[in-house]
């Protein structure tokens, strides 16, 4: 099967480890926390910010990423982060 978007060859190349993610996705790796696509997106976004952001510019930076991330996922994810981190 040649590779085209929906079907990606791996290269073998680690994606996540302590070069390529945040502080934020360090510590709820280190938790045991299952890192859901949504979860690393919304991680990946206050991980980049240079400031506080509040949860609509969240969802519009995580949006940039991953179109599927909605305003409830945003709000249950930053509710479910807040609880084990």
């Amino acid at each position: 099967m040649a590779a085209s978007p929906s079907h990606r060859v791996s290269t073998g190349e680690r994606l996540n480890t302590a070069e390529t993610t945040g502080k934020l996705q360090q510590a709820v790796a280190t938790r045991g926390i299952r890192m859901t696509r949504q979860r690393r997106v919304i991680l990946q976004v206050m991980d980049a910010a240079e400031q506080h952001l509040d949860v609509d510019q969240i969802l519009a930076r995580a949006q940039k990423i991953d179109a599927g991330v909605h305003l409830v996922t945003v709000t249950a994810r930053l509710i479910f982060l807040k609880s084990k981190v």
